[in-house]
């Protein structure tokens, strides 16, 4: 069963948590078991030790003032009576009690003094025992609290160490290699995978990341394969066309030329692809010559294998959404149609000139029927040599309209 990272994250607070409770619950009682311990040592056996303390004092003095030594000791005797703690000293203080009872009435027997100040020695020695017992015991007690603290702080310790190291490498290096695989990614390298074995929220993001990565790198290609396909085709179509034609983008480098091209402008597509138009230019004339866009030129004359041939230029901006984003530059041979042109100009000039020859004859002719001298006509003959004088003319118009057309 997978284990979330907010579970995993609460456990680990939770052992942390259960680790300080434990060091706080052993401080506590034992601090607590200190604190009793040393009330305890410095109240009953010390407050037993005092009193027996006050009466040796009195019994000593006890044959110079009988009275305030007798009352002193009763004193201090009644408050004994009251702080029994150890074995042995309940029946020792009854045994004081019994020889004191005594000394009252019997008026200070040696006896007697010496059997007290030796049950008040008894006491004292019991209570002695006892505050080295209980100092013992405190630092035994002491001791062990040191140990327990110091065993569960080294446990707390190591595991906050291990926590401190591993913990922020398990979250950091998961989110660490999803951004250097987002970067990828941005860069197009949707072949980049992370793996991860975690059975976690990471682990479902590096799997979608994958998966991402994965419909990333199918419709790449797909789009690839299509636009390559399309690249292909209008390539092929452009190298089978009879126009010598160039492609340039919006900065003028140049993006393709076809072969009829590269025959023309002596120039290999892949020594020129992605350079600028202009600096290609400073060395190929022809190339300079059209890219100076001069639209009064007339159709480009260009000597082709010993031959003279003609090209007309034409320009085309191509655009996308309205912006320019290149030219096409295309030069079609119009030859053919140039020797068309030439023939029709050399056969209107043939005609010209033969028409002219022959009208001049005629021309020449009217005139001599028109002379006198040569012999008269009649009327009819005279106006059907101004008729023919005036098909002449009209002849002659033609052929100078013919000549106006040549030139």
């Amino acid at each position: 069963m997978a284990i979330s990272i907010k579970s995993k994250v609460a456990a680990v607070i939770g052992i942390l948590f259960a680790l300080l409770l434990a060091v706080s619950i052993v401080a506590i009682v034992f601090i607590n078991l200190l604190s009793s311990k040393t009330e305890k040592l410095l109240t009953a056996n010390y407050n037993t030790i005092r009193y027996c303390s006050e009466m040796s004092y009195a019994i000593d003095g006890i044959n110079t003032n009988p009275a305030a030594a007798e009352g002193k000791f009763e004193l201090n005797l009644k408050a004994q009576e009251k702080n029994i703690t150890e074995p042995g000293e309940l029946e020792a203080t009854q045994q004081l009690r019994y020889y004191f009872e005594q000394v009252k009435n019997q008026n200070s027997d040696t006896s007697l003094l010496h059997k007290i100040n030796r049950k008040i020695y008894d006491i004292y020695l019991l209570n002695q025992q006892a505050l080295e017992r209980k100092n013992h015991n405190a630092l035994k007690t002491a001791a062990n609290a040191r140990l327990w603290l110091t065993i569960l702080t080294t446990i707390l310790v190591l595991i906050s160490f291990s926590l401190a190291v591993n913990i922020p490498g398990y979250i950091a290096n998961p989110v660490r290699m999803l951004t250097d695989g987002i970067k990828e990614i941005a860069q197009k390298n949707y072949e980049k995978r992370i793996y991860l074995d975690n059975k976690d929220e990471f682990g479902e993001m590096a799997s979608a990341f994958n998966l991402m990565a994965k419909k990333l790198y199918e419709y790449e290609h797909s789009n690839i394969s299509k636009v390559l396909f399309e690249k292909k085709r209008v390539e092929t179509i452009i190298n089978q066309m009879e126009d010598a034609v160039i492609g340039l983008d919006a900065e003028n480098k140049v993006l393709f030329i076809n072969h009829k091209a590269e025959e023309l402008f002596n120039l290999k597509e892949t020594d020129i692809t992605g350079k600028y138009a202009p600096d290609i230019a400073l060395y190929n004339d022809l190339l300079r010559t059209v890219l100076q866009k001069n639209t009064q030129l007339k159709p480009l004359k260009i000597i082709v294998d010993g031959k003279e041939c003609y090209f007309s230029i034409d320009y085309r901006t191509v655009k996308n959404e309205g912006e320019s984003i290149g030219e096409v530059l295309t030069l079609s041979d119009i030859t053919a149609l140039k020797e068309l042109d030439i023939s029709k100009t050399n056969l209107l000039a043939t005609m010209s000139h033969q028409l002219k020859t022959a009208l001049s004859a005629i021309k020449a002719g009217i005139d001599k029927i028109n002379d006198e001298n040569t012999g008269g006509t009649n009327e009819e003959q005279k106006m059907l040599i101004n008729n023919i004088d005036e098909s002449a003319d009209r002849i002659s118009h033609i052929i100078n309209e013919l000549t106006n057309i040549t030139k």
